[in-house]
């Protein structure tokens, strides 16, 4: 496993090097009244337990995307960036890497599906952001990743 999160980029290592035809709100059109998330969560046979539980993250993910202005799949290292501060000032370590780490999965699943445009994942270049919460939260996946 890549133990920095610029190992899990590709050529787009930043925003600013994602050309303007190739970022997300250029999408926000064939992504209106589309539950994306529920697309991706079918792919998964999960435990009630678990499915109660990813219920939640991605509610509060999408209720975050919703303030943002932005569709659920469509988001930008900033937002990311924000839902981390958010979830490290309200949840401990574990949980705050628990909400990440499924939505986190979630911006993978759309990079490599070919009906989806992404050729960048958000949440990987918030947490390369040396002191960002999102790095925070990266850190903590690590370890779990080594334990």
């Amino acid at each position: 496993m890549a133990q920095s999160p610029r190992d899990r980029l590709g050529v787009f290592k930043q925003l600013s090097d994602v050309p303007e035809g190739r970022r997300f709100y250029q999408y926000e059109r064939s992504y209106e009244g589309k539950d994306t998330w529920a697309e991706y969560r079918a792919k998964f046979d999960l435990s009630e337990r678990m499915s109660e539980e990813w219920a939640r993250f991605s509610r509060r993910w999408k209720t975050h995307m919703d303030e943002s202005g932005r569709h659920h799949a469509l988001a930008t290292p900033d937002d990311v960036e924000a839902w981390s501060e958010e979830l490290v000032s309200r949840f401990s370590r574990d949980r705050a890497y628990q909400h990440w780490n499924v939505i986190e999965g979630f911006y993978d699943w759309l990079k490599w599906h070919t009906e989806h445009s992404h050729t960048y994942n958000p949440f990987h270049m918030a947490a390369c952001e040396p002191e960002s919460s999102a790095r925070e939260i990266w850190g903590r996946k690590m370890e779990k990743a080594n334990e």
